[in-house]
């Protein structure tokens, strides 16, 4: 048994403008053979196509495959790799890249210099001086080491292929397309279709379609539920929202034609969104933005780990049409209720808040504003939430009224003695812009002041990659 293995030279060579586009070759063959020995199963693939000379099935064909799998009863207690240039002799090399994944040891190997010579029946290797197989019909076989009983014999039958080039096109779905799961069920459908030339292969063709954890997948063919994915046309039905965000988002469709030892492919990206204002994830019980959105680095303000809940109406600050999140450090220890965003705001989750900052250049002189929208907004007030989530567990969980009152003499939720070092003054229990109207409706505090700055340095778009909802970041409208 060799340790090396030749693997796939390509064949098909795509053409972008239509498709995918290939000339396949008039003859190929793929032979494989298998024997086993104590309990390991060694396989040998070999595929070789026509490139000159003879008539029929006879002259010379070059070697695009040779794969090498060795199959032991149980795990290889050592994963490996190799990658180098394995010298066959008679000026044959190859590109050999070989791996250790389980119980199985695969190889695969590459060469532009390993040929065959076919004829009268006869097939041996180009520059060997006797034959190692042999042409029977349109059945050839091989054996690498005739004297060796544990070489597997390979076998395979001659394909023809066609005369002219095979082409192959998605029509559905469009590079891009956004498919989104309805409000009720829920349910997502994917059409699939394709056109090839010669059109009679196109039944033929191989569909790859994105897999979703927890999600059942039906693929139907003229209403008939298809297994495998086949075919020119087809439906693909998913039932259920997955229960992970990462579920959503990018996918690869693809598909592929096999003609022989031929293979083309062409794949389409396509897009997974949920209803940003359903209930009908996994859970059920609140929106799926907020099913979803709380499973991402959004959720993490700084990195840290808090708990969430959603707040409705029964807590009283989500009352207020202009409190979008709150903590209350009174109810359910280290959390951060976040209101019903879908009642307070827009289509587009749009919040406006102070832009305040006391690094250079400051804005403690200037009244500026910054928005954010979707999951931005999602993660700005978690931000700001957790602000006054850190400065109670900081500074006055476990206290007194009467030990705050001796360490916070203004009230304004900063330990006097931290104030004068961070730009704050004892005394006044709202430091900056006491008398500007706008702003003193927010910041009645100078611990409002430290929420509002920590949204300062958020950049929109940080977490546009977590963001599939629609309306959403990823979901662009016309």
């Amino acid at each position: 048994m060799r340790n090396l293995i030749i693997a796939v030279i390509i064949l098909c060579i795509p053409v972008a403008v239509l498709g995918a586009t290939a000339q396949c070759p008039r003859y190929s063959v793929s032979m494989e053979g298998t024997t086993s020995l104590f309990g390991i199963s060694y396989t040998e693939i070999m595929q070789a196509h026509k490139v000159g000379g003879g008539a029929g099935y006879n002259g010379r064909w070059k070697v695009t495959v040779l794969d090498q799998i060795i199959t032991y009863p149980g795990d290889i207690p050592v994963e490996a790799a190799t990658d180098d240039i394995h010298n066959f002799g008679m000026g044959i090399k190859a590109h050999s890249q070989c791996a250790v994944v389980g119980n199985v040891v695969r190889c695969h190997s590459t060469s532009d210099t390993m040929f065959l010579q076919v004829g009268g029946n006869i097939v041996r290797m180009e520059g060997a001086p006797t034959a190692q197989g042999t042409l029977t019909g349109n059945t050839m076989t091989w054996k690498f080491d005739q004297s060796n009983p544990y070489e597997p014999v390979l076998s395979g039958a001659i394909a023809e292929g066609p005369r002219e080039p095979i082409e192959l096109r998605i029509i559905e779905p469009k590079d891009k397309a956004r498919y989104e799961y309805s409000s009720a069920g829920p349910v997502l459908v994917l059409d699939l279709e394709v056109k090839t030339k010669p059109e009679h292969y196109a039944e033929s063709v191989e569909w790859t379609v994105p897999e979703m954890e927890g999600v059942t997948r039906k693929a139907f063919k003229h209403g008939v539920v298809e297994t495998p994915l086949t075919g020119k046309k087809l439906e693909v039905v998913y039932e259920n929202l997955p229960k992970e965000n990462s579920q959503f988002g990018k996918k690869k469709v693809t598909a592929t034609l096999k003609v022989g030892t031929c293979t083309t492919t062409e794949t389409r990206e396509v897009r997974i969104f949920y209803p940003r204002d359903a209930k009908n994830n996994p859970g059920g019980e609140h929106y799926n933005w907020f099913y979803y959105w709380k499973q991402t680095p959004a959720a993490r303000p700084f990195g840290q780990t808090v708990a969430i809940e959603f707040g409705g109406t029964q807590f009283d600050c989500c009352k207020d049409p202009h409190v979008p999140a709150l903590f209350k450090p009174a109810y359910m220890y280290k959390t951060i209720h976040v209101c019903d965003l879908t009642a307070k705001l827009n289509k587009q989750f749009l919040t406006k808040f102070p832009a305040v900052s006391r690094k250079v250049p400051a804005t403690l002189t200037t009244k500026t504003w910054k928005t954010a929208t979707h999951i931005d907004t999602f993660a700005q007030i978690m931000r700001h939430e957790f602000i006054h989530f850190n400065a109670y567990h900081t500074w006055r969980e476990g206290k007194t009224e009467a030990q705050m009152d001796v360490e916070d003499t203004d009230v304004d939720g900063i330990i006097d003695s931290l104030e004068p070092s961070m730009g704050f003054v004892v005394g006044e229990k709202r430091t900056y812009w006491k008398n500007d109207p706008e702003f003193s409706k927010m910041m009645w505090v100078d611990e409002e002041f430290l929420a509002y700055e920590a949204m300062y340095d958020y950049v929109n778009g940080t977490y546009d990659e977590y963001d599939w909802a629609h309306p959403g970041k990823n979901w662009q409208e016309p």
